[in-house]
């Protein structure tokens, strides 16, 4: 049974995951930039950064089924825990390799797949325990509120990662990484996150053959939310290329320089910022899949604008890039929010892990689909025809019947929450 939680006792563990968390991964992020700056200073290679982006993208898309039958079986928090410690001691091996001279790229690629497999499990078991403490109608402010910390921690990184290489080296980078995670696991000891019980159906002696299976037959059992899962794949295959393609548009259309191409990306992840802050406060007053549609027709409004925008047009395109990221968590923060509402929660790790796959698996893809394609039609046609393709998205999930649907059905599988007379979570 799900546990009953008071506002005052949610808020409070939420408060203290989150602080926590934000330590992790603002660590981890500064971690992420110092490798791949040293790896381009010191090979100068963009193969060998192409080896190391496929070394922290594909063992996770690899491992996330697993892990998400896993989260299922084991105590989420303590899941959480260990997969920060994990993380913290690729960078104690780290401090170690940098202390005795300059590691070799082969070991920096083995290091970065491991810390893969430690996020795939992180952010499976994070997302999974969010709906065992926090009331239904809060989830899709929560998941605006996690989206900004995402959000900022990847745009903070960078900077904390480049001003401790500044200040001192490599090994402090990774000694900051250490804390983090520590603090982080810490966190975590103080709060209690109730663990769902599991059906016969999802009895640990049936095997974790069984137990994806079920994850699958999950999802498919809730037909609207498949549907939406496999148009947002789609989208993805269009909207992920398009941060990579943002420099070529500023240099090649606007003739801009590397000021302007910083400009649009901090643009951009402003915008990021914003909508993470305001998505709760819409889900308040719009339906999910409304903010979904809306926010997925904004952006393919953008990306339109932006290919038809003359070359001397390059401050408009820096305000369409903050209406593009204002959208990012707008469409992309309610199907999070959905999952946790609607399904069961003994099952949720998995679904969430079969979702998270697909994203992931379509996103070389969608960079082998532009890259040839751009340089075919230019780069500001590209997102011209990437626009059409997300707002007839946007299209498509309004007129699917399923998706509809969604709309007016109350979500399955969450009992009413309200408080005991202490504010402590009922287990």
């Amino acid at each position: 049974m799900t546990p009953r939680t008071s506002r005052p006792s949610w808020l409070r563990t939420f408060a203290v995951i989150y602080t926590g968390q934000a330590f992790s991964l603002l660590g981890s992020a500064g971690a992420s930039f110092a490798l791949v700056w040293w790896l381009a200073v010191e090979t100068g290679s963009a193969a060998v950064l192409a080896y190391a982006s496929i070394a922290a993208t594909l063992p996770q898309a690899a491992v996330m089924p697993l892990a998400g039958a896993l989260v299922d079986r084991w105590d989420r928090r303590r899941v959480m825990i260990w997969a920060d410690l994990s993380i913290a001691a690729t960078s104690v091996v780290l401090v170690g390799l940098f202390s005795a001279g300059s590691p070799s790229t082969a070991v920096i690629y083995a290091l970065i797949a491991l810390r893969s497999l430690g996020s795939a499990f992180h952010s499976n078991a994070s997302q999974a325990a969010v709906p065992m403490y926090v009331p239904a109608a809060e989830l899709t402010r929560v998941a605006g509120w996690n989206f900004f910390l995402i959000s900022g921690t990847a745009m903070g990184g960078p900077v904390l990662g480049a001003a401790l290489m500044g200040a001192g080296s490599m090994r402090l980078v990774f000694a900051v990484d250490i804390a983090g995670a520590v603090i982080a696991a810490a966190s975590l000891l103080l709060v209690r996150i109730p663990q769902p019980s599991r059906s016969s159906e999802d009895s640990t002696a049936l095997g974790l053959r069984h137990d994806l299976a079920m994850g699958w037959r999950e999802l498919a059992a809730h037909r609207g939310l498949l549907v939406l899962a496999l148009i947002l794949t789609v989208v993805a295959v269009f909207y992920m290329p398009v941060n990579a393609l943002f420099p070529l548009m500023t240099s090649l259309h606007f003739g801009g320089g590397a000021y302007q191409a910083s400009a649009v990306e901090v643009a951009f992840g402003a915008g990021m910022l914003l909508g993470s802050l305001l998505v709760g406060r819409l889900a308040a007053r719009f339906a999910q899949v409304r903010l979904i549609s809306v926010g997925l027709f904004a952006l393919g409004a953008a990306l339109l604008a932006s290919g038809l925008l003359p070359s001397t047009a390059y401050v408009v395109f820096v305000v369409l890039c903050v209406l593009m990221g204002l959208t990012a968590p707008i469409f992309s923060a309610p199907i999070t929010a959905m999952f946790q509402a609607r399904i069961d929660p003994s099952r949720l790790g998995r679904v969430l892990s079969f979702y998270t796959t697909m994203t992931m698996l379509v996103v070389p893809a969608g960079l082998v689909l532009a890259g040839p394609l751009a340089e075919e039609t230019g780069v500001a046609p590209w997102f011209a025809i990437c626009g059409v393709a997300i707002v007839l998205a946007a299209c498509a999930v309004e007129l699917a019947p399923s998706v509809r649907g969604l709309r007016n059905a109350a979500p399955e599988g969450r009992p009413a929450i309200d408080a005991d007379p202490h504010g402590r979570p009922e287990y």
